[in-house]
């Protein structure tokens, strides 16, 4: 029998405007069209950075190759070399120094400079994601309130009065074309950067060139969502004026603790092959029922508290460890779930000791999510430990590649350009240096609702196929806020569940092996026809990103 008539027939077909895929049939059977949007790819990423500030210089080097970025420490192949680059140092004046900078000196001297940049080179609607690096400012001051932000009372009272301006950089960048303000003079609602916008990527499982960009530039017709002034969206049939996915950029940070953490979770990203049936989960939850709760109304557990029922998606550790446990890719026995609270349920990896105390995981761990300093109760060594665990915790685990860290900390992301925190709580930049990939964190006082909800990184990255950028800015509610995404933005994991040849890819010869030799994927006793969807829409994924980027 030749392979053709044993394993049935692949066809792809480019076109202008994406990649149209023909799903692999037995022969004999009538073979359909699937149509599907290209995901991010190098061409459409823009790197930021500052020849004046070495950490800037070096980091976008070993990012973008010194090719084009030149004065590093040259012969630096780079890590992703078809990514677009923009030297501030050609923009204006000098960056201010990295943490957090006025919204005078960010329109000045990184908003204006990158939109003239955008525009003089034709790129504004070709780039789709925006990567920031370090040694940049990666906060926003609120605009007449220099502790709005770092103070909880005082954010909550400027939220409550409707004159919130703070921001992460990377969330306003996110919508550099928007002015968002103008005409604030300190009132009450007075500008669109009082409170947030509601992000309209949230919870899509699409690539973002599923939306064009034909109305990037075009002024938003933002209406209060309930309370103007701590709330935006846009209710416009009208395309130019309604926020679009297709009308935002994606924002990525290359940052961590030194230029050598930086460099290595760079190299981490090129080519993430994840041991799906050795990694763990942990999704240390504190003081729940550990029952999903309905939407609307939440409940008032913390990883489902209070905010707009429109960003709502729910329990987000229950709706993880559901999710995970029906898909079945990750052994349910590594899925670690824990709903209690105190020393003996805070989970820990073996790296520290905590006196013993704690719910030690040993395994490598994939996804990162916990209460940290928020867990109810007692911590492990108790309040004289050194290092106290609610700070430390991430640095015990073992991570495995592609590791991803989101917490519900208010403030574990600002201790980037040498910012410290005083609430005692665990840091991305720490996770980073400890070995993790990825991160989703809060640089200022977010609120629980606004924190990036996990169900959608689990959903489209670990479980999906987008890239890191994609999967992460669909977890985030809300823009022109406290949010930060770490990490490559064109990293993407290949599963060894789906890798059935072994080769650390994912392509049409593990069809043929599969049809070989049919493989129990999903870890429910039988290689089926479930098994083999799976695999086909991963192979259509990989294939659609090699097309792309072929084309380019």
């Amino acid at each position: 029998m030749r392979a053709d008539e044993r394993m049935g027939l692949w066809k792809v077909i480019v076109r202008s405007v994406g990649v149209l895929l023909v799903a692999f049939v037995p022969c004999g059977l009538a073979t359909t069209v699937a149509e599907a949007q290209p995901q991010l790819v190098e061409g459409q990423v823009l790197v930021v950075y500052d020849s004046r500030l070495p950490d800037s210089l070096l980091v976008a080097e070993h990012y973008a190759g010194s090719a084009k970025v030149a004065g590093g420490v040259g012969g630096v192949a780079g890590s992703r070399p078809g990514v677009h680059v923009f030297d501030l140092a050609t923009g204006g004046a000098a960056v201010t120094a990295p943490g957090t900078t006025t919204y005078p000196n960010f329109i000045t001297r990184i908003r204006t400079p990158l939109r003239n940049h955008l525009e003089a080179s034709g790129l504004t609607n070709e780039i789709r994601c925006i990567v920031t690096t370090k040694g940049l400012p990666h906060r926003v001051r609120d605009t007449d309130n220099a502790n709005s932000g770092d103070s909880p009372t005082q954010t909550d009272n400027e939220h409550m009065n409707r004159d919130a301006t703070n921001a992460s950089m990377e969330a306003e960048l996110a919508l550099l074309w928007q002015d968002l303000t103008a005409g604030e003079m300190g009132g009450a609602a007075d500008s669109f950067a009082d409170g947030m916008i509601v992000n309209p990527y949230w919870g899509r499982s699409e690539p973002i060139s599923a939306w064009p960009t034909t109305h990037i530039t075009s002024p938003k017709a933002f209406v209060g969502a309930y309370a103007p002034g701590r709330f935006w969206w846009t209710t416009t049939a009208d395309p130019a004026g309604r926020l679009s996915p297709g009308d935002i950029y994606l924002v990525c940070r290359l940052d961590g603790n030194t230029v050598d953490d930086v460099r290595a979770l760079i190299d981490r990203s090129r080519h993430i092959v994840v041991d799906m049936r050795s990694v763990v989960v942990v999704l240390d939850e504190s003081n729940s029922d550990g029952v999903q709760t309905p939407t609307p109304p939440p409940s008032s557990e913390f990883d489902n508290s209070h905010g707009i029922p429109e960003v709502n998606a729910g329990d987000d550790y229950e709706l993880c460890r559901d999710t995970l446990l029906a898909d079945g890719r990750i052994l349910s026995a590594n899925v670690r779930y824990d709903a209690l609270a105190d020393a003996a349920n805070f989970m820990v990896g073996p790296r520290i000791s905590y006196g013993g105390q704690g719910i030690v995981v040993t395994e490598p761990v994939l996804l990162l999510a916990h209460y940290g300093a928020n867990h109810h109760g007692t911590k492990p060594g108790g309040s004289g430990a050194n290092p106290p665990a609610s700070s430390s915790y991430a640095e015990s685990f073992h991570y495995s590649p592609g590791a991803i860290m989101n917490t519900m900390e208010s403030f574990n992301a600002r201790a980037f350009g040498g910012l410290t925190t005083s609430f005692n709580q665990e840091q991305i930049a720490d996770f980073i240096a400890a070995g993790g990939t990825f991160g989703l964190g809060n640089v200022y006082e977010p609120f629980a609702y606004t924190v990036p909800d996990t169900i959608f990184v689990v959903r489209n990255f670990i479980l999906g196929n987008l890239t890191w950028a994609e999967a992460a800015h669909t977890s985030i509610p809300f823009l022109s806020w406290a949010q930060i995404v770490i990490g490559d933005p064109l990293a993407r994991i290949v599963r060894s569940t789906e890798d059935i040849n072994g080769d650390g890819v994912v392509d049409v010869e593990d069809l043929w092996a599969w049809e070989e030799s049919p493989t129990d994927i999903n870890n429910d006793g039988v290689a089926n026809e479930a098994d083999k969807r799976l695999l086909e829409g991963t192979v259509r994924a990989f294939e659609r990103v090699d097309m792309t980027n072929r084309r380019r």
